[in-house]
């Protein structure tokens, strides 16, 4: 029957066909395919907004951790330094306090071993002069790297505020349109015969709401199950509402172009 006839049956007109108000409700069947596919398309780019801003968290959480590191090992770095240089000072005063004891020995034993006393005492700080020499090399390299992670964490913290601005306005012209989307479907539910509105709210709860589908290549639109000879040559006639036989979902051979 012409599509034109069954507009005409629509407005009153008499028109002995039993098959069109079938292809009206496979049409709107069609429709609701094509809001739920968009819904769908547009839910999971909403479930996949907590993952990205945990990725542009754990960015700044990284670039943060590393200059926060960098800063404690430079303020180690210097405590451990100036604890050296306070091991300098008591050495040097150690080793004041041996030279000045020296004229007042008379015996060549007691002389030579305080001398021991001196070269040792030399030989400890001349090494914890080394410590402090490394030390200071360490804190100078330390120092050089500074302003790269400061300029990376700070970076990262703008990208990651710009990412989540951007995430939160997505997200929130996503739920609008969902919300439009979820309305014009509400309409097409409700005009359903009461036993394909069941049918059709039962799969589209078990099936992530993909309750309708197209036949692909003489498959299942949903899971790709070849369907039989027979049920594309009713699918084809559009006089009545198929299902998978492997995925329950509803399938719909697409309207003709108008």
């Amino acid at each position: 029957m012409p599509r034109k006839a069954c507009g005409d049956a629509l407005r009153g007109i008499p028109v002995f066909f039993g098959g069109c108000a079938v292809s009206e409700e496979l049409d709107r069947l069609w429709a609701l395919r094509a809001l739920d596919e968009e819904a769908a398309a547009i839910d999971a780019r909403v479930r996949q907004l907590p993952a990205l801003r945990a990725q542009c968290e754990e960015r700044v959480r990284i670039e943060r951790a590393a200059l926060d590191q960098l800063r404690a090992r430079i303020a180690q770095t210097q405590k451990s330094r100036r604890a050296i240089e306070k091991d300098i000072e008591s050495l040097a005063g150690e080793e004041r306090k041996f030279q000045s004891q020296l004229p007042a020995i008379k015996k060549n034993e007691e002389y030579t071993a305080l001398l021991h006393e001196i070269a040792t005492v030399r030989q400890k700080r001349s090494d914890l002069e080394t410590e402090v020499l490394m030390s200071m090399e360490a804190e100078e390299s330390a120092a050089h790297d500074l302003p790269k992670l400061e300029k990376a964490a700070a970076q990262a913290e703008r990208d990651g505020t710009e990412r989540l601005a951007r995430y939160a306005a997505a997200e929130s012209a996503d739920r609008e349109q969902l919300t439009a989307l979820h309305a014009g479907r509400g309409g097409h539910v409700e005009a359903l015969p009461p036993a394909t509105r069941s049918r059709y709210e039962r799969v589209y709860g078990s099936r992530e709401g993909r309750a309708v589908v197209g036949v692909v290549k003489g498959a299942c639109g949903g899971c790709f199950r070849a369907l039989p000879p027979q049920t594309l040559q009713e699918a084809r006639r559009r006089d009545r509402v198929l299902s998978c036989e492997g995925c329950g979902r509803l399938v719909v051979w697409a309207p003709d172009p108008v």
